[in-house]
């Protein structure tokens, strides 16, 4: 790899999504809402939920079928929408919380079946319930399912090019941010004490706010942001934080396990370790150039508009979509295959993908607030790469030589005026 490239790799970091788990054997949003449907049909005697709470979910799995259908025939067929596990917990929780941003059906006939179905949880409890349904629900899913759901399967090939990019280039340091849940990066690297995640000891420390490269706690190669937390994070009574993947030792002392998000929006990142990721994400949006998201779906508009904002305020940035097909209505004819054997969204096409996004961004399904949104993102500002995860692996170098083209290209017309 040539001192070019190996300048364009330190200038880069990485955002991933569940597509970049995939191959490993951990599930899609959409997989993990599918396989809750299937919970909520259990009816033996295993079934981790009651009567009552399998009613509610198929209850919100409904709502949700209605809006994904609504929102597609709104779009005039432009766009066919599939709700995921995240719209399922938004959902779970503004009932519970009984917001005023419940879409219908919830606020309109159908209001009245939440309030048998709870009545019906709190005879099952004889009326002396422990937590309410909405609570009892959401814990079940965090504290069964998601182990369920981020199982691995060890299938760590597609890793192996991320390994011996390290090998091969010793003074380069990558960081990882990513919304996933999963350990399959960590325990990928096990052996190698890779990748520092902010614990020293299975003890949160944190990342250094000065220089994370330069961390004292920190000799990895790898410094990997956990944005919505971990199935193997959990929170003592007195506000420590713990990576640990056997909680039993600590049942007394835990206050929350898993420390994940799980549907909360904005007001969870007020508290730490969540809010210190986040601060260490928008300093990587304004000290790097090249931002490479890879299997992500743009579903978290608290996300895009940190994204979207530094995109916007400075021309010079750029954002590589990885990702096989974010949309229905991109065809293969809408793609071109280049001279690095990668098959680029054509420029003139590039314009659905913006009415996509920002159609997520006005969407008050996916955030409280969405007027607040940034709804728009010039077609300039990214390049989108037709190709699964395992495929970005091995093309790794190859779409690095890319944006060092592009970067050339826009350096050379910033020079013409």
């Amino acid at each position: 790899m040539n001192d070019e490239i190996i300048n364009i790799l330190k200038d880069c970091f990485f955002l991933t999504g569940a597509g970049f788990s995939k191959p490993a054997g951990c599930l899609l949003s959409s997989e993990m809402l599918k396989d809750l449907e299937q919970r909520s049909n259990d009816e033996s005697q295993n079934s981790i939920f009651s009567k009552s709470e399998r009613k509610a979910i198929k209850f919100i799995l409904s709502c949700l079928d209605y809006q994904a259908r609504f929102r597609s025939l709104e779009s005039n067929g432009k766009y066919i929408y599939y709700p995921n596990i995240e719209e399922f917990a938004q959902l779970l929780r503004r009932i519970k919380n009984r917001e005023n941003l419940l879409p219908y059906p919830v606020t309109g006939n159908w209001s009245d079946k939440i309030l048998i179905i709870e009545q019906e949880y709190n005879n099952e409890k004889n009326n002396n319930p422990e937590e309410d349904i909405y609570t009892s629900i959401e814990n079940k899913i965090k504290k069964n399912c998601y182990t369920e759901w981020l199982k691995y399967n060890n299938n760590f090939q597609y890793l192996d090019p991320l390994k011996k990019l390290l090998e091969n280039n010793n003074n380069i340091i990558i960081n990882i941010f990513t919304l996933n849940n999963d350990i399959v990066l960590e325990d990928y690297f096990s052996d190698e004490n890779s990748v520092y995640s902010g614990f020293v000891s299975n003890k949160w420390v944190g990342f250094d706010r000065t220089n994370v490269n330069n961390n004292p706690y920190n000799a990895s190669r790898i410094n990997y942001f956990k944005l919505h937390g971990s199935i193997d994070w959990l929170r003592l009574s007195d506000g420590t934080i713990m990576k640990l993947k056997n909680f039993e030792d600590l049942l007394d002392d835990i206050d929350i396990k898993p420390l994940l998000i799980f549907g909360h929006g904005t007001k969870i990142y007020t508290i730490d370790p969540f809010f210190s990721l986040l601060e260490q994400f928008k300093r990587a949006l304004k000290e790097k150039r090249f931002f490479i998201v890879i299997g992500y779906s743009f579903f978290d508009p608290h996300i895009n508009n940190l994204v979207f904002n530094e995109l916007s305020i400075n021309q010079e940035k750029l954002m590589i979509i990885i990702n096989p097909k974010m949309m229905d209505n991109l065809n293969d004819e809408d793609f071109v295959v280049n001279e690095y054997s990668l098959k680029i969204l054509k420029k003139e096409k590039k314009l659905k993908l913006v009415e996509y996004l920002s159609n997520i961004q006005d969407n008050p399904i996916y955030t409280e607030l969405p007027d607040f949104n940034i709804k728009k993102i010039s077609s300039d500002s990214f390049e989108y790469i037709s190709c699964n995860t395992e495929d970005f692996m091995g093309k790794i170098e190859k779409i690095l030589m890319f944006i060092n083209d592009i970067s050339k290209r826009k350096k050379q017309k910033s020079e013409m005026f």
